[in-house]
């Protein structure tokens, strides 16, 4: 048997070498060494009591919150390694000294069923820099920010409310020193009842941007959460309230205010329920005060702009959402023995249009301002009014053009000519006809 073993033993050792190169060669090829980076993998800090504690703190700036980690192994391992099988740590009771300002702190790296000399942390020298300063604190008011969301569409948010009201925030002093206010993000969308819904904080620097969540981290709140209890107070809408105006003083002599109107007529305002019933006690009516609306010495139309938040400062419990800010005021104001009458545009006579254009006009009725006696105003009928507008050499386009008026005897245009025809100007829009059965169209675009 021994003699069987020792022949040829050079041989059998050769072989032996052939065949542990075959495996490695074999085993290179289907399953080689190779490396792989994980780019962000979180620093994990530990023994934060060692700086945390009595008045100092520690900040990590946002670059050092992750590092890069290489693993290096066999394929079959290291491609069934995930960011979860990595842990990253920086122990606090290990920085090198503290004596440095930031003061460096090693991060160690363990990957679970990768030895230690197979993976590679990706800083210059193994440590991260950590700031320590005084811990400072500061109190704030919460206020409230709903974003886009929007409540049902029938109802507006009255009030809102964050309890606590106020926050004392404490962190590194550096930070508390750039809080400008906290904020309480909530979402409302689709409520159609009041209630308490849940706010996260938020903290806006001086620059009026939030933080950021890396330096949210290193704050902390009195409350011990960042979530706050929100109250939302609904009101609900109410569209169609009037608006309607008064006036002051008196015209110059010789002249009447014939009319006070409003643009626009009708506002939507949100209120407490209280406050709407008041409101429709009164008829659903708002009244611009008359001392807003001065006409003194007047003696042609004025227009009186009114800042529309200005009409509900009485009442707290009711705002205005309309999207017009302002109301305009017109005050019709004509000679004595006058008045205003309304000339459909459907009663315009139109002479000497192209036969491939139909006319249209940007409004409906045209106010013509007629004087006479008392009685004869009393009586006339606007029908009474013949217009009549020249359009000759006139292509396609839009245009301002005279409408001559022609009245019955013993009226008058105001500031008309002595044979009643006067200088009343109509805008019309010429379009090439696409109905050739179509003459004139007298609707408004």
């Amino acid at each position: 048997m021994k003699e069987k073993i020792l022949n040829n033993l050079p041989l059998k050792i050769i072989s032996v070498i052939i065949a542990i190169v075959i495996w490695y060669v074999v085993t290179s090829v289907s399953d080689p060494i190779v490396t792989r980076t994980f780019p962000d993998i979180p620093v994990q800090i530990t023994n934060e009591s060692y700086i945390a504690e009595g008045k100092k703190t520690y900040q990590i700036s946002e670059q050092y919150q992750s590092i890069a980690v290489s693993i290096r192994g066999n394929r079959s391992v290291v491609n069934g390694i995930t960011e979860d099988d990595i842990t990253v740590t920086a122990d606090l009771t290990q920085i090198v000294t503290m004596d440095t300002d930031p003061v460096y702190v090693p991060v160690t790296a363990v990957c679970s069923g990768i030895s230690s000399g197979n993976y590679t942390i990706h800083t210059q020298t193994a440590t991260i820099p950590i700031e320590i300063e005084d811990v400072d604190s500061a109190k704030f008011p919460i206020s409230v920010d709903v974003g886009d969301t929007q409540p049902a569409k029938e109802y507006e948010i009255g009030e809102r409310t964050a309890d606590p009201a106020t926050i004392t925030v404490s962190g590194p002093e550096s930070l508390i020193q750039k809080i400008s206010s906290v904020v309480a993000k909530v979402d409302v969308s689709g409520m159609s009842e009041s209630g308490t819904v849940k706010g996260t904080l938020v903290v806006i620097d001086k620059n009026l941007d939030e933080m950021t969540e890396t330096q949210m981290n290193f704050l902390t709140f009195e409350t011990g959460s960042r979530e706050v209890d929100v109250q939302i107070k609904l009101w609900r809408k109410q569209t169609g309230v009037k608006l309607e105006a008064g006036y002051t003083g008196t015209p110059a002599h010789g002249y009447q205010v014939t009319e006070v109107t409003t643009t626009p007529e009708e506002i939507t305002v949100a209120g407490s329920e209280k406050a709407l019933a008041d409101l429709a006690a009164n008829g659903n009516k708002i009244t611009i005060p008359d001392d807003m609306i001065n006409i003194d010495g007047q003696s042609q139309d004025t227009d009186i702009t009114v800042d529309i938040n200005d009409l509900l400062t009485d009442e707290p419990e009711m705002r205005i959402t309309s999207s017009a800010e302002t109301v305009t005021v017109h005050v019709s104001i004509l000679p004595n023995g006058s008045q205003e009458f309304q000339l459909d545009v459907d009663n315009i006579t139109v002479t000497n249009l192209g036969t491939n254009l139909s006319v249209s006009y940007d409004q409906t009725q045209i106010p013509v301002r007629i004087m006479a006696s008392d009685v004869n105003l009393k009586s006339f009928d606007p029908s009474q009014i013949k217009a009549s507008i020249d359009l000759s050499g006139k292509g396609a386009g839009d245009y301002e053009v005279p409408l001559q008026i022609q009245l019955p005897d013993n009226y008058e245009l105001v500031n008309g000519d002595d044979d009643k025809t006067g200088e009343v100007t109509v805008t019309v829009h010429l379009r090439e006809r696409t109905d050739t059965s179509a003459t004139t169209s007298a609707n408004a675009n």
